[in-house]
C-alpha cells in the first residue's frame, strides 16, 4: 500500500482526528518484535521512545486473538502488547500535517494493513463501521475517510492505492511476523 494518500491527508481535516491520534485509554497499532526491530534500525534510537507496553489478562488476550487471526500466538511469551507510544493523544510518529513521517517500508505491518481487517472465519474487510455521512461521522469518532467516502471495498482499496492481493499478502507477512513474536525471534 502506499504512504498518506491524499484521503489519509484529508481525514484529520473532516474527520476531526485520523486513525493516528486516539482517545484517553485507547492504544496504537500492535507492533511484533520485526516492526521494532525495522523501526529502530532507521531512527537508530531505542525501542523504549517509541514503544508502549500494555498488560492483558488471560480473558483479554484470549478474545484479543479470537477476534484478530492475524495475531494468533502474539502472546506466547506473556500477555503484554507492544504498541506505538503516544505523545500529547497522536502516535509519536504522526505529524498532523503530513501523517506518518516514517518511509512506507519502515511502518509498522499493522499501520501499513489499516483498515484492512481479516475476520475469525478467513474475509476480509475494514475494521471499522460505516457511518453514511461525515457530519455523523464526525460525531462518532474512529472513523476512515476513506470507508465514508467509498461506495464498495474496490472503492475504499483504490482510496489507498491497493489491491486485495496486496492486503493478502501484507495480511501473510503480518502473520508470519507475530508468529516469529510469540516465539520470541525477529525474522
Amino acid at each position: 500500500m502506499t504512504g498518506p494518500g491524499s484521503v489519509c491527508a484529508r481525514c484529520p481535516k473532516l474527520l476531526g482526528a485520523s486513525c493516528c491520534e486516539v482517545k484517553p485509554g485507547e492504544h496504537l497499532a500492535t507492533l511484533t518484535r520485526a516492526d521494532v526491530a525495522r523501526i529502530r534500525d532507521h531512527l537508530r534510537r531505542a525501542a523504549h521512545t517509541f514503544v508502549d507496553e500494555e498488560v492483558l489478562s488471560d480473558a483479554e488476550v484470549r478474545d484479543y486473538e479470537a477476534r484478530r487471526p492475524l495475531y494468533r500466538g502474539y502472546f506466547r511469551r506473556g500477555p503484554v502488547r507492544w504498541t506505538l507510544r503516544q505523545h500529547d493523544g497522536a502516535c509519536v510518529f504522526h505529524d498532523r500535517a503530513r501523517g506518518c513521517v516514517l518511509p512506507v517500508e519502515v511502518r509498522p505491518l499493522a499501520c501499513r494493513l489499516y483498515p484492512f481487517e481479516q475476520f475469525p472465519d478467513g474475509s476480509w474487510s475494514v475494521q471499522m463501521g460505516r457511518h453514511g455521512d461525515i457530519a455523523a461521522a464526525q460525531r462518532a469518532g474512529g472513523a476512515c475517510l476513506a470507508v465514508e467516502e467509498a461506495t464498495d471495498m474496490d472503492e475504499v482499496l483504490a482510496a489507498f492505492g491497493t489491491t486485495r492481493d496486496e492486503v493478502e499478502r501484507l495480511g501473510a507477512e503480518l502473520a508470519e511476523a507475530v508468529s516469529e513474536h510469540g516465539r520470541g525471534r525477529e525474522r
